[in-house]
């Protein structure tokens, strides 16, 4: 037959009561015994509602590890041996009176025996354990709970921050990119409108060599540009350019120098002549820094009344 809990063992077992943590014959004794107390089934009412309130924080598990459940019988059956030792020791009665503020303990009239105050004294303080100790835990999961709220806001900072750094590099090179197409489809439109604009006055440079380079140069008389396009060039030697000079009444200007790849080029340059003053183009060798008048004989030349 199952042994009936006292009072004292019955209270002492509610905290782990309401936290699902006693076997199944302490359990049913324990709610045996708390059916007929009114005093055991309302402190286990309050302590019911204490944890609902802390489940906002935390997730509770619903089945507790036989362990952990060995471990929390333990600690409170130990906090009730240490609080009766204690209780023998007091040298006067007590007794538990309700104040507006809370429950307060006040020496008893002496006719009152030691047992008396003994029974009435761990309550008592039990009761002042128990709301320090729920009271802890409660700071203690809301602190716990607070700093996994912010180390998941520091790691969804970082992340925004980083998505941010990805797009504003996606955007600089995109940008990038598009000057860079703007500017080759800006030199080409440059290019062809050299090329094919109405005011193009074209001009082909010959050679009588035995493998004929030529060229033809296309003067765009209202921009004042020119583009020339040569084949079949030599190679150059090592320090020396092409340079290209427009042949006047009064002298040879230079337009500029160039290089040939694979015996092709394409030089543009820009200067302002007056269509009359042109006598003739022509492309000489020169050195890579170019000169200020030709120093060898063209290899290309064209006349401007051709």
């Amino acid at each position: 037959m199952m042994r009936e809990m006292t009072h004292e063992e019955a209270f002492a077992s509610i905290d782990a009561a309401a936290l699902d943590a006693l076997d199944g014959a302490e359990r049913v004794a324990v709610l045996t015994h708390i059916e007929g107390c009114a005093t055991c089934r309302a402190e286990l009412e309050a302590v019911r509602a204490t944890v609902a309130n802390l489940a906002f924080s935390t997730a509770l598990a619903a089945d507790t590890p036989t362990a952990s459940r060995s471990r929390i019988r333990h600690r409170l059956m130990q906090r009730v041996s240490s609080e009766e030792r204690a209780s023998t020791e007091t040298p006067s009665s007590f007794s538990v009176v309700t104040h507006p503020l809370g429950t307060v303990v006040q020496p008893m009239d002496p006719t009152v025996t030691a047992d008396d105050s003994r029974s009435v004294l761990p309550l008592t303080r039990r009761l002042g354990w128990r709301a320090a100790e729920w009271t802890a835990l409660a700071a203690g999961i809301l602190f716990a709970a607070s700093l996994g709220v912010i180390g998941a806001m520091w790691q969804e900072r970082g992340r925004l921050h980083a998505m941010i750094d990805a797009q504003s590099t996606n955007e600089r090179l995109a940008i990038a990119t598009n000057d860079s197409l703007r500017a080759k489809l800006s030199a080409r439109d440059s290019l062809l409108g050299g090329l094919t604009g109405r005011d193009v006055a074209v001009m082909t440079l010959t050679s009588t060599a035995a493998r004929s380079p030529f060229a033809r140069m296309f003067w765009d008389k209202s921009r004042n540009t020119w583009t020339l396009v040569a084949h079949d060039l030599p190679p150059l030697r090592p320090g020396r350019a092409y340079q290209l000079w427009l042949v006047t009444r009064t002298g040879k200007i230079s337009a500029g120098t160039f290089a040939e790849q694979q015996g092709n080029a394409v030089m543009r340059a820009t200067y302002a002549l007056p269509p009359e003053q042109l006598r003739a183009i022509a492309v000489t060798e020169e050195p890579a820094a170019g000169s200020p008048q030709p120093t060898s004989a063209p290899l290309i030349a064209a006349s401007a009344t051709q």
